[in-house]
């Protein structure tokens, strides 16, 4: 059975986990910021495997945990099949501020794939470091990326007026966010 004939309930049984990035998986990136479906809502500039691979060895995911860092990359497997990234960029460590980013290769999208990734990583992100605060931005048009944050409880913030240039167009996203006493309620 190829991938294409799978049903809906046969993505439901499938594995999703997380690793870390490693250098190696630069060439993965570079093909998948390629896609026209990942680029479509995303302002991706062309960045070399040379380049992609030398931001991927700046930060481990041992740093993330002792509170150091500002970039942080995890590979979503499916079935051990790589499919897309979740990135993490620190913005602030003193007050426990970051912002997350996403993307699936046009195979695993509208397959539930995101939201299992990003259930397995919220718990690392808000159990064992000090983040406090995690924020996503999803252009206006992505209906699709406002699905996964508002099924994992991420709080619509407000609209963010010409906030990317996409193509020749500057385009509207949405701030959302979610407090670790979110997904901690006490």
């Amino acid at each position: 059975m190829t991938q294409q004939l799978r049903t809906a309930s046969d993505w439901e049984h499938r594995e999703v986990d997380l690793r870390p990035a490693t250098s190696d998986d630069a060439v993965l990136l570079k093909r998948w910021r390629a896609e026209a479906s990942v680029r479509r809502y995303q302002p991706l500039r062309d960045v070399s495997v040379s380049q992609l691979r030398a931001d991927l060895l700046t930060h481990g995911a041992a740093d993330l945990y002792r509170c150091r860092g500002e970039r942080f990359v995890w590979i979503i497997d499916v079935d051990d099949q790589p499919a897309g990234w979740i990135t993490l960029v620190v913005n602030n460590w003193e007050h426990g501020l970051g912002e997350i980013g996403y993307a699936l290769s046009t195979d695993f999208q509208g397959h539930g794939v995101m939201t299992r990734a990003l259930v397995l990583l919220l718990p690392e992100l808000f159990l064992r470091s000090n983040l406090e605060r995690l924020e996503a931005r999803c252009a206006v048009g992505n209906v699709a990326s406002q699905r996964v944050l508002e099924k994992l409880g991420f709080a619509l913030e407000g609209q963010l007026r010409a906030y990317f240039r996409l193509g020749n167009e500057r385009v509207d996203h949405l701030l959302y966010s979610m407090l670790r006493s979110d997904y901690l309620p006490i």
